[in-house]
């Protein structure tokens, strides 16, 4: 059953459920889109070819690697973010993917990024190495925002 408000927004649609803790924004984003698509046309045929449309976008990114979309909005889509309510050191042997953060943080950027609680640790799950915990395979975004230079990487004009 399909219900919406007076501005064409979507209030409910039984039998689907909305992601909204714990997904990444690509799934949220192609859920929202895809439920709208549901109350878009007249017919059943045009319903489904409305949805079609919106998902064929979704698998254009996915299948392109999102080639032409910006950084900014990839890492979006993307990444994760966990806050830590302690100091790092404050947690000693525990692992979780907002601890590798942190400390990948001030390996690249500096102890001073990562001193204070309360960090905001966003950040990408690789694929590789695979076989190894999520936790070792937490990228910090901020690495990818960072200058070359302080990513220890050099541009050769020679």
């Amino acid at each position: 059953m399909l219900s919406s408000t007076f501005d064409g927004s979507l209030a409910e649609l039984k039998g689907f459920e909305l992601k909204r803790r714990g997904e990444l924004q690509l799934i949220k984003n192609f859920q929202s889109s895809v439920f709208s698509a549901f109350l878009e046309g007249k017919t059943l045929e045009d319903v489904y070819a409305a949805v079609a449309k919106v998902a064929d976008y979704w698998l254009d990114i996915l299948f392109s690697k999102a080639e032409n979309m910006p950084d900014d909005e990839l890492f979006e889509l993307i990444s994760s973010q966990r806050s830590m309510s302690r100091k790092l050191e404050e947690y000693g042997a525990q692992k979780s993917t907002s601890i590798s953060t942190a400390k990948r943080i001030a390996e690249f950027l500096g102890d001073q990024m990562i001193k204070d609680k309360g960090l905001n640790c966003k950040f990408i799950i690789a694929r590789k190495p695979e076989g190894t915990p999520v936790t070792e395979r937490a990228i910090p975004v901020a690495i990818f925002q960072a200058e070359p230079l302080s990513r220890g990487i050099t541009c050769d004009a020679g």
